[in-house]
């Protein structure tokens, strides 16, 4: 059998774009993957794999009107035998650890290896497979947090829950009281899925924002937001206002070039930063009041 992949070479940042035009639903594919390439670190790939070439080129045409004038890109399309495909879509696919869990972005068939800890994140049509540096680095400040931490005792708010990622990780390292939310529908779904795949019950998965979160009332040990960098400067105040007296904040989604903006926000809502992490063109941070 033929597959077809559509490689898509544009600025690191960008890929952004493409990522969220194909969780909107509205392409036609087989799967996708994004390289981020060692030896050239401005440079994303984004791969999206289907068996028509014509409808891929159809998907081309619908990313097109997305990025032109915003990104500079170059494509190719090519032919591949599916054992082709299937090598290079499930090495995307690879489990790693952080801390004591290991991260399957895959489905449990998919990796029958022994481990003692793992989660398996099989629906990835809400953001967060866990592969990207964003997801990694705020799964890197969860873990940080928990060593320092005892985190069963602790509430946690994931702001802009994604796939559940790091709600279902942060259970996995044994907290309960955990608050997801979500803008969008698909996210709580998918979040609730996960949970469900891994037999997982989250108790609190909402479709809202933070402002449901303030006019509640509520207020968290941990918050964590894992968003595009602008957003996260539209809502720090808000970010700020669930926080209970000595809370930790969790930002991640920063792109390296906008982090002056970033500070710039966390120095007017007197936040003070505890640790920084960074990866390729990503940082990501962690604040108290």
């Amino acid at each position: 059998m033929l597959i077809y992949s559509l490689s898509i070479r544009l600025e690191r940042g960008f890929e952004d774009i493409i990522e969220a035009v194909i969780e909107s639903g509205v392409l036609n594919i087989l799967g996708f993957n994004i390289e981020f390439p060692i030896k050239e670190e401005n440079i994303s790939i984004v791969n999206i794999y289907n068996e028509n070439e014509d409808i891929l080129k159809n998907n081309l045409n619908i990313i097109e009107e997305n990025i032109k004038g915003i990104a500079e890109y170059t494509y190719n399309i090519e032919e591949l035998k599916s054992e082709e495909y299937l090598t290079s879509y499930m090495d995307f696919l690879k489990p790693f650890n952080i801390g004591n869990v290991t991260i399957v972005p895959n489905l449990k068939d998919f990796y029958n290896e022994e481990c003692e800890n793992p989660l398996y994140i099989a629906k990835q049509y809400a953001f967060g497979s866990g592969t990207h540096e964003t997801t990694s680095l705020a799964l890197e400040m969860i873990n940080e947090y928990a060593n320092n931490n005892d985190i069963k005792s602790k509430s946690i708010a994931d702001i802009g829950c994604g796939s559940g990622i790091l709600s279902l990780f942060a259970y996995k390292l044994g907290a309960r009281d955990i608050t997801s939310i979500d803008i969008d529908n698909d996210a709580v779904n998918c979040t609730l899925d996960n949970a469900s795949y891994n037999d997982i019950k989250l108790d609190n998965v909402i479709l809202g924002s933070t402002g449901d979160l303030i006019n509640s009332n509520s207020q968290f040990d941990l918050v964590i937001a894992n968003i595009e960098t602008d957003i996260l400067i539209d809502i720090l105040s808000d970010l700020k206002s669930i926080l209970k007296p000595n809370a930790i904040l969790i930002l991640s989604g920063i792109l390296l070039e906008k982090e002056s903006y970033m500070n710039n926000a966390i120095r007017e809502n007197r936040l003070n930063i505890i640790l920084r992490k960074r990866k390729n063109d990503w940082v990501s941070l962690m604040l108290n009041d």
